[in-house]
């Protein structure tokens, strides 16, 4: 599937590439929040996927003929996992102790090692600026997130354990904005929980 290779292309350099001195990114986002409408699909994780009953653990692994399409517990958010084949499983929780405005539920995320997680692809304009934030409550593990498909954008990663964190990422036309992933970074496994994610427009600064 060309999205799962995207997604696993760029979580790899990410495990590769990416210096702690970058994190977090939202040093390199403007100092103010997204204007306009969020347009990221099922933002608080409200609507379960299809077929998928609230609470229940849905779990995947690269290659499982059960679960070609690796959709996770949350609707429009699909799992993703290492070159290793790490199993990845989802469910929904509630309540949600997210800081802000949430609804009733979180999504959990456990990754059997690195790059394991969720995403969502998305059709923005490419000739404008978008600030992704989500928040992440990390339990196990080390997690980042990026706004591309692809090598070469920017990256954010968690500072902490056992409490809520706001991680956000910037992109331009130098760096477009098409898919929203929350990736373990850990390559001993993780597990942690993701509540309000957000992509809105910012002015474009180049």
């Amino acid at each position: 599937m060309r999205t799962k290779t995207l997604v696993l292309a760029a979580c790899a350099a990410v495990s590769a590439a990416v210096a702690e001195a970058q994190s977090p990114a939202a040093s390199s986002c403007p100092p103010y929040f997204g204007i306009g409408a969020n347009v990221a699909g099922n933002p608080s994780f409200e609507t379960p996927a299809p077929s998928v009953p609230p609470g229940d653990l849905v779990c995947w692994q690269d290659g499982d003929p059960l679960f070609p399409a690796p959709t996770s517990a949350a609707k429009g958010w699909f799992m993703h996992t290492s070159n290793a084949h790490h199993t990845v499983c989802t469910a929904l929780r509630t309540p949600s102790d997210a800081p802000g405005p949430v609804g009733a539920r979180k999504l959990l995320v456990r990754s059997g090692g690195n790059e394991g997680g969720v995403y969502q692809t998305v059709s923005v304009d490419p000739a404008k600026s978008y600030m992704f934030s989500v928040w992440v409550y990390v339990v196990v593990g080390h997690v980042g997130i990026q706004s591309r498909g692809m090598t070469g954008g920017p990256t954010s990663f968690s500072t902490k354990i056992g409490e809520w964190e706001q991680l956000r990422v910037c992109t331009n036309s130098l760096a477009n904005t098409d898919m929203l992933v929350v990736f373990n970074q850990a390559p001993t496994g993780g597990s942690f929980y993701v509540e309000r994610a957000e992509l809105r427009e910012i002015p474009t600064l180049e």
